[in-house]
């Protein structure tokens, strides 16, 4: 289906959400700091990025605001992964350009559900771009 790029500082988040998500059909690849991903997601084209904030070096806030600063990764919808479950973390998520917030630990259909829905998103808007779509 799409390729899902999952950022986490810490090895059993990306284990577990690659579990999570390992059944739906997405390439996956995965980070495990702020630069790495920032890197990776010059070198590929992702449909999606699930994102973690609190990362040592750059958090997950700065380098989804790298990623909208950039043309060539502004349109990748990112997916926000965080123990962070107050009003203001989240908020601050979506104004900088987050598309989706899910509070660790995951909730499986949660995570299966909205990863999806980005993935599906981001081909249309990429057909849509192209003159592909009509609809």
């Amino acid at each position: 289906m799409g390729k899902i790029l999952i950022v986490d500082d810490t090895a059993k988040n990306i284990q577990m959400a690659m579990n999570i998500l390992k059944n739906e059909g997405h390439r996956m690849f995965y980070a495990q700091s702020g630069s790495k991903a920032l890197q990776l997601a010059l070198e590929n084209e992702f449909d999606l990025i699930l994102l973690d904030i609190m990362m040592p070096e750059i958090n997950g806030y700065e380098v989804c605001k790298k990623l909208k600063e950039n043309q060539k990764t502004m349109n990748i919808p990112i997916i926000f992964l965080s123990g962070k479950d107050s009003t203001k973390d989240i908020e601050e998520a979506y104004e900088i350009g987050g598309s989706d917030y899910v509070i660790k630990p995951f909730i499986a259909i949660e995570l299966i559900t909205k990863a999806n829905i980005f993935v599906k998103y981001k081909k249309l808007l990429f057909k849509e771009m192209n003159g592909e779509y009509h609809g």
